[in-house]
């Protein structure tokens, strides 16, 4: 049988071939397989919130810092004069409302002098009616006492207009009062944000931020390496879908380890990709072609290891080998 095959090579390679395929699709139905995997790690990127120079770093490149660890600078001198400024923007403002409050008590001691005078006027005017009436007053008195009635009528009505305004200078003085609380909240958020510390515990990935580099509002200045929610993500070809399921079993290698084997679980399937490069990173996105040859889709798997090794360095985006058993 051997030597038949032999002396028809080409019968033999085809039959090696077909054996081989048929090999595969049947360990496909119970293993998958891919290089396509990489070690991640919550990545923490570190921007600055407020504009200025940088006056100073404080760490380096693959430096290990704790959470609350300053990490850099900017420099305060522009946001401590606001603050100061906006302090005497309050203090004025209280002051002014302070003025708009006497204002308001003055108002209140002429309108209650006002009506006074007016009712003493249309007294007067009462008294000098009567003694008309009966022939002891002349009609020159009865006009002073109108005219005076008249006269402390528009005084009141001055009086009591001026109180009104002096009230509203008291609402305004109450505004000027919370906008300069705001611009001093505000003031002292900016100048907090002059500092800027670790967040959590992680390593200082490369940066290319120097000092006295100008940062904008939104600027990335560095990222931070954590170790939280440590797992390699495995982009595993589409026809192994329907047969993956979270919590089965993983042996894999890393690319930082090699020649290690090891275990660890499903943890996460992506229910979908991106069909193009183009659209907004709210799924990923695989690409499907490597050179010209072009793959079937694939979707990131997440895989946790059941037990990181002591010792062993996290590298984030290092490379790893996945073999998931179904």
């Amino acid at each position: 049988m051997l030597s038949r095959l032999l002396r028809h090579p080409v019968t033999l390679i085809v039959g090696v071939a077909i054996a081989l395929f048929a090999l595969y699709e049947i360990s496909v139905r119970f293993f998958a397989y891919t290089s396509d995997a990489y070690v991640m790690s919550d990545i923490v990127v570190i921007s600055s919130q407020i504009e200025g120079p940088v006056s100073r770093l404080a760490v380096q490149n693959d430096q290990p810092v704790a959470a609350g660890d300053l990490l850099f600078e900017i420099e305060r001198t522009p946001f401590q004069l606001k603050l100061e400024e906006t302090q005497a923007a309050l203090a004025q403002a209280k002051a002014d409302l302070e003025l708009a409050h006497d204002e308001v008590t003055a108002a209140k001691a002429n309108v209650t002098s006002a009506e006074a005078v007016q009712t003493n006027a249309q007294a007067t005017l009462g008294r000098v009616k009567s003694l008309s009436t009966e022939g002891f007053s002349t009609e020159a008195n009865l006009d002073v006492a109108t005219r005076d009635v008249a006269t402390a009528g528009a005084n009141v009505l001055m009086a009591q207009a001026q109180l009104s305004v002096a009230a509203r200078r008291v609402t305004v003085a109450q505004a000027n009062i919370a906008a300069a609380n705001a611009a001093l909240d505000k003031a002292q958020y900016d100048l907090s944000k002059t500092t800027v510390a670790a967040p959590e515990p992680g390593h200082v990935a490369p940066f290319t931020t120097r000092q006295g580099d100008y940062l904008e509002p939104g600027s990335k200045v560095l990222a931070l390496v954590t170790e939280r929610r440590r797992r390699i993500v495995a982009n595993v070809a589409e026809r192994h879908l329907a047969r993956l399921q979270v919590g089965q079993k993983v042996w894999l290698t890393l690319g930082s380890d090699p020649w290690v084997i090891h275990e660890g679980h499903v943890s996460g399937i992506a229910t979908g990709v991106a069909r193009s490069p183009d659209v907004p990173e709210v799924v990923p996105y695989v690409a499907p072609t490597t050179d010209w040859v072009r793959l079937p889709r694939r979707f990131p798997v997440e895989v946790t290891l059941d037990d990181w090794p002591d010792g062993l360095r996290l590298f984030n985006g290092a490379d790893a080998r996945v073999l998931i058993w179904f």
